[in-house]
């Protein structure tokens, strides 16, 4: 807060302060569902946000790291050390190739090392299974899963949340504040957290694209 040098602008500010902290928050109330509903919502209206995290799966960890705006999304994704850099626009996915990547399509070494650091077009048949990875897809998907009715209250990074258990067991954190941010979803198999809501980034897609199965069936 900046220091006012005035008394009258203080002691509005102080009044507005003092209103604020009285006021109810706008979870007061809400069952689970209707928690996850307004999370929801308050993350489209957004239209963006930055989510990172760990992901365990059959005894493989991967690291997430991305930049969700509506249909689009951009990071990276670490898998057995592996960093694969994803722009997804629209549902058309691309990926920076690196040697370790074309291997895993089968890609001999010294094929892929000569499209080391280009960009790589996924098949449009969904095979990549990122397409649906954006902020419209995330958001339908807190919309979508089934919460339990009853609520905790707790404290996440220095911010109240309303801790919300989904249908799965996974427990969603929704800042207790207006407006009511999805912060984090955790489970057994990995912790994601939502942050830089509403801070849009330039994603664009790449130019000198070359399509997977070009390199792939040479």
């Amino acid at each position: 807060m900046r220091i006012r040098t005035f008394t009258a602008p203080a002691a509005l500010a102080a009044g507005a302060l003092l209103l604020t902290a009285c006021g109810s928050s706008p979870l007061e109330g809400k069952n689970g569902p209707e928690v996850a509903e307004l999370a929801a919502d308050a993350l489209e209206e957004a239209g963006s946000v930055h989510l990172k995290g760990t992901l365990s799966q059959d005894g493989e960890e991967a690291e997430i790291d991305m930049q969700l705006q509506g249909d689009n999304a951009a990071g990276s994704i670490t898998v057995q050390d592996m960093e694969i850099e994803l722009i997804n626009i629209g549902g058309d996915v691309y990926a920076k190739a690196t040697p370790d990547f074309l291997a895993s399509y089968g890609v001999t070494a010294e094929d892929a090392e000569q499209y080391d650091g280009q960009w790589v077009a996924f098949p449009a048949d969904g095979s990549s299974g990122f397409e649906e990875f954006n902020l419209t897809q995330t958001v339908e998907q807190l919309r979508g899963d089934d919460a339990e009715d009853g609520t905790d209250k707790d404290e996440l990074d220095g911010d109240d949340v309303v801790v919300v258990t989904l249908e799965d067991g996974t427990e969603l954190s929704v800042r207790d504040d207006d407006p009511p941010y999805p912060l984090e979803l955790a489970d057994d198999e990995g912790t994601f957290t939502f942050t830089e809501h509403g801070e849009d980034e330039d994603i664009s897609a790449p130019e000198d694209v070359i399509e997977l199965e070009q390199i792939t069936a040479s």
